[in-house]
């Protein structure tokens, strides 16, 4: 049976806004060897798939610094500490989009990346969403709105359209929810 590491010491490399770096040395259980890992501390992220009355799914299209190039994605972003993440990915819609959903449920929770992040995402469905203020973007953001049709999803996904994991997994949450809505 598989043991725990222990944690020998710990101590920050980095620390801004959107993550701390921490680099750890840990024993293994097995070895009785000492390591070094490293571990980004993470806000909760949250992401929402809107769709209106017509079965649109408002899609954002932004640059991405990380992978330098634009990445085709629903509206997501981070929590503020200590906010509700359904309420932020209200707040994300509307300021990425200017469309609010008559209902929000949540729908998923994921492990960001558990191998080095500490976070989860959740994912939240908007239906009946509905366009009632121009987008309210800070200055990081540039954001062009592309509506598609719920079904063509998969078709983009497929042709590498897009591409983003979180976002992938958020349709996959969707596909469930639809499955369980038949069967409940």
């Amino acid at each position: 049976m598989i043991k725990e590491w222990k944690k020998k010491s710990s101590k920050y490399l980095l620390e801004n806004k959107i993550f701390k770096l921490r680099e750890d040395i840990v024993e293994s259980p097995k070895l009785e060897t000492e390591h070094k890992v490293w571990a980004m501390e993470v806000p909760t992220w949250v992401n929402i798939i809107p769709i209106t009355s017509l079965g649109e799914v408002i899609l954002v299209n932004q640059y991405r610094f990380g992978m330098e190039k634009f990445s085709l994605e629903i509206p997501g972003g981070m929590s503020d500490i200590g906010e509700d993440p359904m309420l932020a990915a209200t707040r994300e819609l509307k300021e990425e989009t200017g469309y609010v959903g008559k209902k929000v449920l949540e729908i998923g929770r994921v492990e960001s990346n558990p191998a080095i992040m500490s976070n989860h995402t959740y994912t939240y469905l908007a239906l009946d969403c509905e366009k009632i203020s121009d987008q309210s973007l800070d200055g990081t953001e540039d954001i062009e709105i592309v509506k598609k049709n719920i079904d063509e999803i998969p078709q983009l996904i497929n042709e590498k359209e897009i591409e983003h994991a979180l976002v992938i997994s958020a349709f996959y949450f969707y596909n469930l929810y639809l499955m369980n809505k038949k069967h409940g």
